[in-house]
């Protein structure tokens, strides 16, 4: 009560109203939430929707997503047969990197010119399509490849993110050479224990970075539809890795 009188304070009002029992999150958000929060963490891969879909949808995201650390392990099998030498080691993975990421590009605008999509709408105007049920009928069918790679909205993009992930993935080979590794937990005793959890985590990190450049934009649980007209987010994750290796570099 407010000064004696029947008035009820607004904030002890709306706890009465909802009660002690009310969820945090009700039903629709949780299960938006639990839809985001993975392709969050993992930088842009969809693993579970709010319909059906079948199982090659989630396998090519999971192809895609661990492409980069498997080029990338072609070139750490070179240098460690001694057949390249650090420096070529990390050039070959990332020339194949920028092949790869070329080649999905160019396979997302030839879908689109297919099926008539020649620009996907703006996040703004394309309410629905976080929520959207897409009908796919095979694994190489344009709706497909669309859902998987949506492609970028601008030439100059595509440029800039294949070559990107081309430096990203070259400059991550080099600076994850078992090797180098090796050399900094010699002397600590932790010896392989140490190496191949380190190994593994930074490569899947490398992942998430790669996957938001040449796939699929990673979007943030607190945001139902982004506004990234420009598409300034997929940079920022390969950013920050770029930015760990530039301090080695420099050091």
């Amino acid at each position: 009560q407010l000064g004696g009188d029947d008035r009820v304070c607004p904030s002890r009002a709306a706890f009465i109203i909802m009660g002690p029992d009310v969820p945090l999150l009700n039903d629709y958000k949780q299960e938006f939430f639990w839809k985001r929060f993975p392709q969050t963490i993992l930088g842009g891969p969809r693993l579970k929707l709010g319909y059906c879909a079948p199982p090659y949808v989630y396998v090519h995201q999971l192809v895609l997503f661990l492409t980069p650390w498997l080029l990338g392990g072609i070139g750490t099998l070179l240098y460690q047969l001694r057949v390249l030498d650090e420096a070529f080691a990390g050039v070959v993975s990332g020339v194949l990197m920028l092949g790869v990421g070329a080649t999905l590009q160019g396979l997302a605008r030839c879908m689109a010119r297919r099926t008539g999509v020649v620009q996907r709408l703006p996040a703004a105007n394309n309410i629905l399509a976080d929520e959207e049920e897409v009908e796919f009928t095979h694994c190489v069918a344009p709706e497909t490849v669309h859902f998987v790679v949506p492609g970028k909205k601008f030439v100059g993009n595509v440029v800039l993110h294949t070559f990107l992930a081309g430096a990203l993935c070259g400059l991550s080979t080099w600076y994850l050479l078992p090797d180098r590794l090796s050399g900094l937990y010699g002397h600590t005793g932790a010896g392989l224990g140490a190496v191949v959890p380190l190994f593994a985590l930074s490569w899947v990190t490398v992942c998430i970075g790669e996957y938001s450049l040449i796939v699929n934009t990673a979007t943030e649980t607190a945001t139902f539809q982004p506004q990234d007209t420009y598409e300034i987010t997929p940079l920022t994750r390969p950013l920050y890795i770029l930015t760990f290796i530039a301090v080695d570099l420099a050091l």
